[in-house]
């Protein structure tokens, strides 16, 4: 299948290094994926994007750069979807897969980086193109960047991917040579793909792998959300988290109401209300965290809920999603933004150290066990 072509990037070919005589490529031997995928069926996420609840586009893509131009990108609950063909993107470190050779259209980069520095590997990297920022739609409006987690959908297989590379700006449709490969579709570049409006690309705004290249952390936090997504529940990750108690209604009581439920508190139907069934659940957790039985939920109970589960050592240079419950857990316990991106930076560092002057524990900045069970314990 026919290739989009990408714009912002050089396109001369570079030839492939060779050491000895030999063609020097990077590792060919793809992460074996340790997590078993568990998550919703293909025909559950499917059916679930089958309408386009909100049109994002002003003015829409084709599956080639020329073609018809009548691909929306559309908004359903706490996604972001569309429909379109599989084009084969082998572009990123070179390798026995992916080089001038097996790609006419080869490029040595991609869009966004490893957390070493290195460009992606399309031939072991799940990874999806999104279109370049224009007039029709700018991805970042929309939450959306290198690492956020994709569900691809296509025929019977859903595979867990991640925003890896940027592409034309009129043009929609394309994924890295590894997910071609998991989701039985040729990989070849040059003939390789699928044409049609086949293939369903389910993005979760807010959910970020880290690093990048962690396939593993792809369909773990994948799988999450699109059960969240599917029962109606939407991301964990605010900007603030405010109060609420009975009446309060919106997406932060639904999330609340959701996020409970994962801990073991479960409500019947998340319906964004805060009803009698919710504050008898909030009470609950409470009790279970020895926290004051108010069946409202304050800044603490924010804080215990969105800190809970594993509590591994956390430091500068840390990611994951660890890292990323560890941020919304701050932001709720210090009432103040912080970015959740998964990347235990400068900026964690410095929220970490007030937490802990604020909790009575030595401001080393490292989160270690009694951070852990400070947050924990909604303090």
């Amino acid at each position: 299948m026919r290739r989009m072509w990408y714009v912002g990037v050089a396109a001369a070919a570079t030839a492939a290094m060779t050491i000895g005589g030999l063609t020097a490529y990077a590792d060919e031997s793809a992460p074996t994926d340790a997590v078993i995928q568990q998550g919703p069926t293909a025909d559950e996420l499917r059916d679930a994007v089958a309408g386009c609840d909100t049109e994002l586009t002003n003015g829409r893509y084709a599956q080639d750069v020329g073609g018809t131009a009548d691909i929306p990108v559309c908004a359903n609950g706490s996604a972001i979807h569309w429909k379109a063909d599989f084009d084969v993107d082998c572009d990123g470190q070179r390798s026995s897969k992916c080089n001038e050779n097996t790609d006419p259209w080869y490029q040595p980069q991609t869009a966004f980086t490893q957390s070493d520095g290195k460009y992606l590997n399309s031939a072991t990297l799940p990874h999806i193109v999104v279109p370049g920022v224009s007039s029709r739609w700018n991805y970042k409006n929309s939450g959306i960047g290198g690492g956020t987690v994709a569900a691809v959908v296509y025929q019977d297989k859903v595979v867990y991917a991640v925003v890896g590379d940027v592409g034309p700006t009129a043009g929609i449709g394309e994924g890295s040579y590894a997910l071609a490969e998991k989701l039985g579709i040729n990989p070849d570049p040059r003939v390789g793909g699928v044409s049609g409006k086949v293939v369903d690309y389910i993005l979760f705004p807010g959910v970020v792998a880290s690093p990048i290249e962690n396939h593993n952390e792809a369909i773990a936090e994948g799988e999450q959300a699109a059960r969240n997504f599917l029962n109606g529940c939407g991301r964990y990750g605010y900007q603030s988290y405010p109060a609420l108690g009975s009446g309060d209604t919106g997406t932060e009581v639904k999330s609340a109401q959701c996020l409970l439920g994962d801990l073991g508190f479960p409500i019947d139907e998340p319906t964004g209300t805060f009803d009698e069934a919710t504050a008898t659940a909030v009470s609950s957790f409470q009790a279970d965290r020895g926290l004051p039985e108010t069946g409202e939920i304050d800044a603490h109970t924010w804080t215990a809920m969105l800190s809970s589960g594993s509590t591994p050592l956390l430091s500068n240079g840390s990611s994951g999603s660890a890292v990323l419950r560890l941020q919304r857990a701050l932001t709720a316990a210090l009432g103040q933004s912080l970015g959740q991106d998964g990347l235990f930076g400068p900026n964690t560092t410095q929220a970490v150290k007030a937490y802990q002057t604020a909790a009575d524990l030595d401001s080393d900045g490292i989160v270690g066990p009694a951070t852990w069970a400070a947050l924990q314990a909604g303090k």
